[in-house]
């Protein structure tokens, strides 16, 4: 499982010294056991934190990362920036390759055809589709308005 990689990147990076994946390993697992507990309270326990939960929290913190760099380069502040985007790559480490843009758009095409979807009611079907077979393979706002455009034509 993922946690149990990035756990071990924990004290790979502990023992390598590298104090920025020390801070950004600790951060995601912290924001991971947040998560944990979270569902322990929602009686939702038997839901237990799977890779898809894992890959949604990433990219959650990697989206935070990128939004902080731009308000950083807004603000003259490159060198914050910076540290931003570098939290960001190192993040992205632990995400499956992401589908290009014409990849997800042929995985679009053939969940609508599957779902039989044919007008913008049909896209919630099309969007949970996606959510489970896509989800962190793929920025999640394009696929959706890959699934608009599609489907108002």
């Amino acid at each position: 499982m993922l946690i149990q990689k990035i756990k071990q990147d924990l004290v790979s990076h502990i023992k390598s010294g590298d104090k920025i994946k020390i801070s950004i390993t600790r951060l995601l697992i912290a924001a991971l056991k947040d998560k944990e507990i979270s569902l322990r309270n929602n009686q939702d326990f038997d839901e237990l934190i799977n890779d898809n939960i894992v890959m949604e929290i990433i990219n959650k913190m990697i989206k935070q990362r990128k939004i902080a760099a731009q308000t950083y380069e807004e603000a003259n502040r490159a060198d914050l920036a910076e540290k931003e985007l570098e939290e960001a790559k190192l993040l992205s480490h632990y995400l499956p390759s992401q589908l290009s843009e014409d990849q997800l758009n042929a995985k679009v095409e053939e969940i609508i055809k599957e779902v039989d979807a044919k007008s913008l009611r049909d896209m919630s079907k099309v969007m949970k589709v996606i959510k489970e077979n896509l989800s962190g393979k793929c920025d999640m706002q394009m696929a959706s308005n890959l699934v608009k455009s599609k489907l108002s034509e």
